[in-house]
């Protein structure tokens, strides 16, 4: 389905909630459940490839954090491990507690540096998803400008 289509669509959807009998405490509205299901997946058919792509970029955001997260608190617990072995050796226990000081450091930073770099990518999809979020709604307002400007009273009846 193309996008006219899609407002076709959003219009119908819209017209089944403005045109359907209202209760006469709370004004809510009555619609049929069948029909607005169907246009409810006819629109998920008709949303544009740029959406479906955000969704698939916010979750490969989401498994690269998980997968820095998990690394970083793996290099850590190596790290310790290590630091803990070399200070378990009392002959070289100074310089053991030195140099594992200076790996848990090392892993901390590595981690901090992980974490950045998984927020800037994250940062970076989130930023690209809105950006395709944005002129697609665009893309909706004038489609949907464009049909009221043209009758589209008339196009939606006819829907």
């Amino acid at each position: 389905m193309n996008r006219m289509n899609l407002l076709l669509l959003l219009d119908r959807l819209e017209q089944l909630v403005q045109e359907g009998p209202r209760m006469p405490i709370g004004g809510r509205a009555l619609v049929n459940a069948e029909e607005m299901l169907d246009l409810i997946d006819k629109i998920r058919e008709s949303l544009p490839e740029e959406v479906r792509r955000a969704d698939r970029l916010a979750s490969e955001s989401e498994r690269v954090m998980d997968a820095t997260r998990s690394e970083a608190e793996r290099i850590i617990r190596e790290a310790q491990e290590y630091a803990a072995k070399l200070v378990s050796e009392s002959e070289v226990l100074r310089r053991a507690q030195e140099e594992a000081r200076k790996i848990v450091e090392q892993a901390h930073q590595r981690a901090r540096e992980l974490e950045e770099g998984a927020d800037n990518y994250a940062e970076g999809v989130l930023r690209s998803l809105q950006e395709s979020l944005e002129r697609t709604l665009r893309t909706v307002k004038q489609g949907r400008s464009e049909l009221q400007r043209g009758g589209g009273a008339g196009t939606a009846a006819g829907a």
